[in-house]
């Protein structure tokens, strides 16, 4: 403690470590128990199971029975499960650990990042502990994204920090995690140039994210004799394009019936692209210039997600947009009830994105074994492990 009586940085950052965790290891095992899977299995749902097979061509990687459809989903998370099944001794469990781990820190970095943009970074750090929902649900199973947020994160203080090494070494990891992670490098040096803090140094964090995306490529070409394979698998499978009129895709999927989750779902995914849209504009109306550096965070993500095309330009779009989670909560603490008591009033509030991931799951785990088949993630959890 503080002489203030308030925590210490290492014991607020250790409150908020455990928290983290707790709050992902308690929705794991509600998971579990909402869709009768065991929670080892878990790390198969969604693309799970992709990120394992992945795991398991190691050292030589992509090199498996399905070929170049695994080149769709980046290396980065795999080898950090690979690395952690050497401890865990089974890659199930590693995925989990992987991802549960990566959540964490990303906590711990919004928690620093709040402190240069907020008046109230505990209250942020916490409510970044459960939201948005989705932000829950990918922390807790077997997604990449926690693991792309650490990067993003550390790529926006090191700008804000002025600190292009950092910048360019967390560009490199985002572009070796996610396909969009190309659009961060962009991001960190908007950021220093907006700051006024943009020279000659800050060109390593363009440099860098750009060889190591080369190096990605150069290898794929090695393997396949195409460098841009994984380019057009992923092409592939958003049906033929990327790009579309912006906010084309999420207009028509929100007044298209689809069995992938139906009304319920797109009222949520609606809700969501609203959410973000409208955080945007009250930010843009403050005009405050301590916030443009957010803005520009979730101006580019925005702009870019909106203008995809195809199926899962809408119905993934709350998982896309995760990419600015951060720094639309950010922009959105202003809005929260300055008064202590209306604030513990609304306290149970963040057993809502629970209700919400536990639906999505349960819905998700019902589609799962429509698509791949009676038995394949049984035969899968005895071949992933």
């Amino acid at each position: 403690m503080t002489r203030a009586g308030r925590l210490s940085p290492r014991a607020e950052g250790a409150a908020l470590a455990l928290a983290a965790l707790a709050a992902r290891a308690a929705f794991l095992a509600a998971a579990a128990s909402a869709t009768g899977v065991a929670w080892r299995d878990l790390a198969l749902r969604y693309d799970g199971h992709v990120y394992l097979e992945i795991a398991k061509t190691f050292p030589r990687l992509y090199v498996s029975e399905q070929g170049p459809y695994l080149t769709t989903w980046f290396p980065l998370y795999p080898a950090l499960i690979r690395l952690a099944g050497f401890l865990t001794g089974d890659l199930r469990t590693a995925a989990l650990a992987v991802s549960l781990a990566a959540a964490t820190a990303a906590v711990l970095l919004f928690r620093r990042l709040a402190g240069r943009f907020s008046r109230r970074p505990l209250l942020a750090a916490g409510l970044f502990v459960f939201f948005p929902p989705m932000w829950l649900l990918t922390g807790s199973l077997s997604f990449v994204e926690p693991v792309f947020l650490c990067a993003v994160l550390a790529a926006v203080i090191a700008a804000v920090e002025d600190r292009p090494g950092l910048a360019a070494a967390a560009g490199a990891a985002a572009v070796l995690s996610q396909k969009s992670g190309f659009l961060v490098p962009g991001i960190a040096v908007l950021v220093a140039w907006d700051r006024g803090r943009f020279d000659r140094r800050w060109l390593a964090a363009l440099v860098v994210p750009a060889l190591a995306q080369a190096a990605l490529q150069g290898y794929l070409w090695r393997l396949y004799g195409d460098p841009l394979i994984n380019v057009k698998v992923t092409r592939a499978t958003f049906g033929g394009a990327f790009f579309g009129v912006p906010f084309s895709a999420f207009l028509r999927g929100i007044v298209t019936p689809s069995a992938f989750g139906g009304a319920w779902r797109r009222a949520a995914i609606a809700l969501s692209g609203f959410g973000y849209l409208a955080l945007t504009g009250a930010a843009w109306r403050r005009g405050a210039a301590e916030e443009r550096p957010l803005l520009i965070w979730l101006g580019v993500v925005l702009a870019f997600y909106f203008s995809l095309g195809g199926f899962w330009a809408f119905h993934a779009l709350p998982r896309y947009l995760l990419m600015a989670a951060p720094a639309a909560l950010l922009l959105a603490e202003p809005l929260l009830p300055r008064k202590e008591r209306l604030l513990l009033a609304l306290a149970p509030l963040v057993l809502l994105p629970y209700f919400v991931g536990l639906v999505e799951a349960a819905q998700a785990e019902s589609l799962l074994q429509r698509v791949w088949g009676a038995g394949y993630f049984e035969a899968a959890s005895a071949r992933l492990r």
